[in-house]
């Protein structure tokens, strides 16, 4: 029997593992044959690698608490279902990002001009969805956004502002 801490641990590094895996295995490949399968070793090494890349940034960005609410993202629109507020917000109406503290938690505060901003805990469930929406932003950094929420502070930061941000117009 795993411990359940292991088990999460284990989760949530889970396309790392893979890719490491992966790898491994394409190395093996590379080292221990000899024409087209030395070929095809190289080419598992560098998926390898690629999902290493994804996985230590998809790692890095879940979280193990869990949260109030439910996250959800269907076809560009994000839903967010908690116990005293909620709302929706499509990715394309994004138009700023924000890490807040909201209550005694961190949470994201997502921006859309001329509607309510939708605050969604950082630990919610589901949260890791939110991952490949800021993906899709154009000049979203997925970089500066880790750093950001790796970053134990107790105050709030900016992650991302688009051009138009503030304008109640369209």
């Amino acid at each position: 029997m795993i411990r359940p801490e292991a088990k999460e641990t284990l989760w949530r590094w889970r396309e790392l593992e893979i890719g490491i895996a992966i790898c491994f295995f394409g190395l093996y490949l590379f080292v221990q044959t000899f024409g087209l399968l030395k070929w095809i070793g190289t080419g598992f090494a560098l998926l390898g690698l690629i999902l290493i890349f994804i996985g230590q940034q998809r790692g890095r960005f879940r979280h193990s608490e869990k949260g109030a609410g439910v996250v959800g993202i269907v076809e560009g629109q994000i839903t967010y279902f908690g116990p005293l507020e909620g709302g929706t917000i499509a990715v394309a109406d994004i138009s700023g990002v924000s890490l807040i503290i909201h209550g005694d938690s961190r949470c994201w505060c997502l921006h859309q001009n001329g509607q309510d901003a939708l605050i969604i805990p950082v630990s919610a469930k589901g949260g890791e969805h939110l991952f490949d929406a800021f993906a899709e932003i154009d000049g979203f950094s997925l970089e500066q956004m880790l750093g950001q929420l790796a970053d134990a502070t107790s105050q709030s930061s900016i992650v991302w502002r688009r051009v138009d941000y503030g304008n109640d117009w369209k």
